[in-house]
């Protein structure tokens, strides 16, 4: 009968996996082995971007898999080099001692395995050899990283917000990557001045603008953190697992340094606690409005009078030629309200909005649930997978596997403690749905009524919802025409048209898709339904 191999190739790269031909020519090499030797490949196991200090791999535990479904067949692994197989002592005799166990012979291209005292001997060394050569390596290239560390550049992959570019006399510098940096600099700026109160609002801030930037991404409360405490952002490098200090980098960030440290003490609690006076109810649009003159953010403060104070907006911008002319808050603000009146819905479209929130809501249900399934189905398997490792012990007359079986147990329980824990939970009831749906829709029918609030990031998230930038007022002419943003400008345009729902096809299908837009905008929605 011919006997039949099963290949195992294994690079312990992503970079090898991505670039290079390193487990093609691999299994080339091992096939064109198998057909001198007049061997039938059945199967090829191939460990991509994995290290081979690792005993537990996907494609070695399939490999014994696929031997143990087949106790009745005598099988041979074909590896192209012993380093391939594994890079450290201990693992490599732990894989040599499974194979044994189920009668399975190694066999490798540059090197003759056999039970005589001298390839005994010759595979410690050469296995030996490999764990030195793999530590040897990490050591250097770990000294080259905390170098390029030291000397103020970040040999990682960049963060979100930042990118490499070559440099010819410095290599790989990092730079800002838009839009993200700019989103980024605008949510830590306004965390530090507390416009942004908490991590959720620096969330709710980021996906916002994603969505309407056309990013198809959002980010999380711990990638909130991130941005929030990331120093590369502000021109500094850092790197405390290697006892690399903060220090100035040789890139330029586009946060100031001060800003940096400013949301720092706001993470150790030890910022003040009033809200700067400029930014409260008194001056909702302050930062959000811009001079018509020099195109810069409008400040606001209450000036004396004669007898009492008013409250104003103004251009503080030196050299603008509308520098210190002032502007009354109620002028401005009632030109903003005006913006806002008449952007009520249509009933229909009110309806359909309605439904969109549903059926998202439903379609979240779904998907939780199909992740749900999923994760029972794993549970499963490893629990199976725990039942065998366990017989095996028992059954085992090797005292040496022993130790090799309880690690892979002790691995699986951890694996099940772990799909124990990860059970989804259901993170809103159906009546928290609602009462969020309908604020939404209430704001939609009326926006002016959630700008008329007390509350202050209600006023912003009014601003931000409905207007795509900020906007440029002109003491005579007011805002003219305003940036809507894009999605309530279509709610808009068919809310005006009774008719369009109902002639135009395919309308409401590109209507579901901009209320969905909407609502992630929303700050009622955002958590609940993305």
């Amino acid at each position: 009968m011919q006997t039949r191999a099963l290949i195992y190739c294994r690079v312990s790269s992503e970079r090898q996996v991505n670039e290079g031909n390193g487990l093609s020519s691999q299994e080339q090499r091992c096939r064109n082995y198998a057909q001198g030797k007049k061997y039938q490949v059945v199967a090829v196991f191939r460990d991509e971007g994995v290290s081979g200090s690792k005993l537990d791999r996907p494609a070695i535990n399939n490999l014994l898999q696929y031997i143990d479904d087949r106790p009745t067949e005598n099988f041979v692994v074909v590896i192209d080099d012993l380093s391939r197989l594994a890079r450290g002592v201990m693992v490599h005799f732990k894989l040599r001692l499974e194979l044994k166990k189920r009668n399975v012979e190694l066999e490798c291209l540059n090197f003759n395995l056999n039970d005589s005292e001298e390839s005994e001997l010759l595979e410690v060394i050469m296995a030996g050899t490999n764990q030195y050569n793999r530590k040897a390596n990490r050591r250097q290239v770990v000294q080259k990283m905390k170098a390029r560390l030291d000397d103020g550049f970040w040999p990682f992959c960049p963060p979100s917000g930042l990118e490499f570019y070559k440099d010819k006399e410095r290599g790989k510098v990092l730079r800002r990557h838009e839009p993200e940096a700019t989103i980024y600099k605008t949510a830590i700026e306004q965390y530090r001045d507390k416009l942004l109160l908490t991590i959720d609002d620096v969330v709710m801030f980021i996906n916002r603008q994603y969505c309407s930037r056309g990013i198809n991404k959002t980010i999380s409360r711990s990638g909130a953190r991130e941005v929030l405490n990331k120093a590369l952002y502000a021109g500094y490098i850092e790197y405390k697992p290697w006892d690399v200090s903060l220090r100035e980098g040789k890139h330029k960030g586009f946060i100031s340094i001060e800003t940096y440290k400013a949301v720092q003490e706001r993470f150790k609690g030890k910022e003040k606690t009033n809200i700067r006076q400029d930014y409260n109810l008194d001056f909702p649009l302050r930062n959000l409005v811009l001079c018509s003159s020099c195109g810069k953010p409008l400040t606001a403060s209450w000036n004396k009078g004669r007898t009492k104070k008013y409250p104003n907006y103004w251009c503080k911008t030196v050299g603008c030629e509308l520098q210190y002319k002032t502007i009354a808050k109620s002028k401005l603000e009632s030109e903003f309200e005006k913006l806002l009146v008449g952007r009520k819905l249509d009933t229909a479209v009110s309806k359909l909005a309605s439904e969109v929130f549903n059926d998202v809501w439903e379609q979240n249900k779904e998907l939780d649930s199909q992740r749900q399934a999923e994760r029972v189905g794993k549970l499963q398997e490893v629990c199976r997978t725990i039942e065998s490792c366990k017989q095996r012990i028992l059954n085992t007359k090797n005292e040496q596997l022993v130790p090799v079986y309880e690690g892979q147990l002790s691995d699986l329980l951890q694996k099940q403690k772990a799909l124990e824990s990860g059970q989804l939970e259901q993170r809103f009831t159906k009546e928290e749905f609602g009462t969020a749906s309908k604020a939404v829709l209430s704001v939609l029918e009326n926006p002016l009524m959630m700008w008329k609030s007390d509350n202050f990031l209600d006023k912003r998230n009014i601003f931000y919802m409905y207007f795509e930038q900020k906007m440029r007022f002109n003491r005579e002419s007011g805002f003219g025409t305003a940036s809507l943003a894009y999605p309530v400008q279509l709610i808009s345009e068919y809310g005006q048209d009774k008719n369009a729902l109902v002639e135009m096809p395919g309308l409401n299908r590109g209507l579901r898709k901009h209320i969905k837009n909407f609502y992630k905008r929303s700050p009622y929605l955002s958590f609940i339904l993305t």
